[in-house]
């Protein structure tokens, strides 16, 4: 919980040769934020209910149906990976049988060490490290909404990402996931949706209070993950949906995103999430997201699912994203990886799966 700022050494991990690192040649140059609508829209659900418990990962499908007619030069290539855990997300089918090279993990509390996390320690993430898996982690904050006193004044939002146990945990974390400094990196998307932490989702000006406190908290628990794992990279997790408005009176949405500035600079890749139900959204959420992020570093879609599961959703929004024009749009705007929240969707039809299995292979790149 302490205010120091990053060390220009540190900054300096997102330059020119952080770049290299995330598979892209150049650091790019500014971009304008995508066109505002003139009103803010609710925040997404929470992810809550899809990542708080542990139940039975869904049985795979068998590859069924036709090949995708994938031709020609492939426009750009992306880090892909899937899951709410590593250890299932390594065991579904289509991390089998395309190249998902990238992990994601889920932590929300300090019980998910004692409840799994710890017991991987020691074996099944070196094993993923030598297979040439990327490791990444989403961390959200159970909705524990409530008064709090903070250096900068009384507010009012969840109190475990401000308080002295979130730093423990975050040093418990990397000494769990970290690896080594030349291997395959490991990923961290922290506070994700943090907009919605606050008692009032998405309004600068009605939660300046505890953003001021988060931020340090970022900075302090950014200095105690890389203090602890070699080959971590850092990011503050962005909900997709603040670059679909504008509410410059109060703050919000693409207004809020610039009170980030400066942690935005301080991150070594941006990270935000798409999980909108209404088929068209996510796709155009996630090109506005990336445009409005890439100037700040390498850009990753963190987490991405409809909000309800609803399976027609999924199935046009891959089907506008896998495109050689989407592909070559988002990369070149600075998207370097994405990652699938969970396998149900992937696994529920067979040509989806094969759909997508196909498309990763044309389209996927190791970390």
């Amino acid at each position: 919980m302490f205010g120091v700022l990053l060390t220009a050494a540190l900054i300096g991990l997102v330059g020119t040769a952080g770049w290299a690192m995330f598979g892209m040649a150049d650091a790019p140059a500014s971009s304008a934020a995508a066109t505002a609508s003139p009103s803010p829209v609710a925040s997404a659900a929470s992810p809550a209910a899809a990542i708080s418990s542990r139940p039975s990962p869904s049985p795979s499908a068998t590859p069924a149906g036709p090949l995708v007619p994938f031709t020609g030069v492939v426009p750009g290539k992306l880090l892909i990976g899937i899951g709410d855990e590593a250890d299932r997300a390594a065991q579904t089918a289509l991390a089998k049988q395309s190249p998902v090279k990238m992990l994601t993990s889920w932590y929300n509390e300090e019980s998910d060490f004692g409840d799994f996390m710890d017991g991987w320690k020691k074996t099944l993430i070196p094993k993923l490290y030598r297979s040439g898996y990327a490791i990444h982690v989403v961390e959200w904050a159970p909705d524990d909404e409530g008064q709090l006193t903070t250096k900068y004044g009384p507010a009012c939002g969840r109190a475990y990402p401000l308080s002295s146990q979130f730093l423990n945990d975050m040093k418990h974390l990397a000494q769990i996931f970290g690896g080594a400094r030349t291997g395959p990196p490991f990923y961290v998307t922290l506070f994700t949706e943090f907009s919605t932490y606050p008692c009032v989702d998405n309004e600068w000006d009605s939660a300046t209070n505890y953003y001021l406190a988060l931020k340090d908290q970022y900075r302090a628990a950014y200095q105690v993950l890389h203090a602890n794992a070699a080959n971590v990279h850092v990011s503050l997790g962005f909900g997709g949906w603040l670059g679909t408005y504008d509410y410059p009176q109060k703050g919000g949405g693409k207004s809020l995103i610039s009170h980030f500035t400066d942690i935005l600079k301080a991150s070594d890749f941006q990270s935000f999430q798409a999980m909108n139900d209404p088929a068209s959204q996510n796709p155009a959420q996630i090109l506005a997201m990336t445009k409005i992020l890439h100037p700040y570093g390498p850009v990753m879609l963190a987490h991405y699912k409809p909000d309800n599961g609803n399976q027609a959703t999924f199935d046009a929004d891959v089907r506008a994203i896998f495109t050689d024009s989407f592909i070559q749009r988002a990369t070149a705007d600075g998207l370097f990886a994405m990652s699938f929240m969970t396998t149900k969707n992937v696994d529920a039809d067979p040509a989806t799966f094969q759909f997508l299995k196909t498309a990763v292979t044309r389209y996927g790149r190791t970390p």
